[in-house]
């Protein structure tokens, strides 16, 4: 009954998720900080350097990190002049 109730869990908290935003950070701290501390709910509160943004306003891929198995990418976003790191 424990993996029943993880997948109904885990399942509420992605439909919570705007799929039409997403996380981002100035830094790869950041990034990972709201990864760890905030799970399924994405919310930067607190973290400076950290807003949600409009998935159509990310562009391509400047830089990759991987840490705990968790991907982290810094993507060209629209009118922000640099990359940004996105919350995976």
């Amino acid at each position: 009954m424990g993996p029943l109730v993880a997948v109904l869990l885990w399942s509420g908290a992605a439909a919570a998720q705007d799929p039409a935003k997403a996380m981002a950070c100035d830094t790869l701290l950041a990034a990972r900080r709201v990864d760890a501390s905030t799970g399924a709910s994405r919310t930067a509160e607190g973290e400076v350097g950290c807003r949600s943004i409009d998935r159509k306003s990310i562009g391509s891929v400047e830089q990759r990190a991987l840490i705990g198995g968790a991907p982290y990418e810094c993507m060209t976003i629209a009118g922000a002049g640099r990359c940004l790191w996105i919350v995976p």
